[in-house]
């Protein structure tokens, strides 16, 4: 009888346990349905303000292929923007290209339309038509140089022929490269077509600077300094 009556108390709070957790249980799920009811009511709210969507409304939309018109190179074009269909291709234009390249070219070069950037150096040569003359451009890089046939009003436009204490004008110089020109003994040479100045000569004086005469100084004070010193030990020597 006593073990019986020890035993209530934990039947009793393990009947409470058991209630306590259904209860909770059963919150759990109100609280579930409750979000999902008004979760569905939000989203049905606005499509019923609206009203019934149109056909394909709310569909997701897929792009359909881009079509390009098809068109003809011998179709008719407004203005300038032709295309003549019987015109051949053209290879024989390189434009930029450097002096050095120029200075050691092969027959790929020949007869090609090569634009080069130089400084204009030496002296300017008539050709003895009385209209041309020759120049020399001198590469910036290296001592590369190439011989350019242009006209008299091309070669005004040089202000300074570079020489040991003055820049020359920097050219830029668009033309046909001869390999071996038939007009000119068989020489290399740029027959010019277009000139532009992109840089003015300007004088290059030497500047006295005494920083240079330093190391040169040094070394003459520690030579003569070494003569005293020998001189002293072979005095003393004797």
């Amino acid at each position: 009888m006593t073990r019986a009556m020890a035993n209530v108390p934990a039947v009793v709070l393990a009947s409470k346990k058991n209630v306590l957790a259904k209860r909770l249980v059963s919150n759990a799920l109100l609280g579930i349905f409750a979000v999902a009811v008004a979760a569905v009511l939000t989203c049905a709210a606005p499509t019923a303000a609206a009203g019934p969507a149109p056909a394909g409304e709310g569909a997701l939309a897929v792009p359909g292929p881009f079509i390009v018109p098809a068109a003809w190179a011998d179709e008719p074009a407004d203005g300038s923007n032709a295309v003549d269909v019987t015109q051949l291709p053209d290879s024989s234009f390189i434009y930029d290209t450097s002096i050095t390249d120029l200075s050691t070219a092969d027959t790929y070069y020949d007869k090609q339309t090569v634009q080069v950037t130089g400084e204009v150096v030496g002296d300017r040569i008539d050709a003895g038509d009385g209209h041309h003359c020759w120049i020399t451009l001198a590469s910036a890089v290296d001592a590369s140089t190439v011989s350019v046939y242009m006209t008299n009003e091309s070669a005004a436009k040089i202000d300074m022929y570079g020489a040991y204490d003055r820049k020359g004008t920097t050219l830029q110089v668009r033309g046909t490269f001869q390999l071996a020109c038939p007009s000119h003994d068989g020489v290399s040479d740029l027959h010019a077509q277009v000139v532009s100045v992109t840089e003015k000569g300007k004088a290059t004086p030497d500047e006295f600077k005494f920083e240079a005469f330093i190391p040169g100084i040094i070394t003459i004070m520690i030579g003569l300094v070494m003569m005293a010193v020998f001189y002293l030990l072979r005095e003393r020597q004797r």
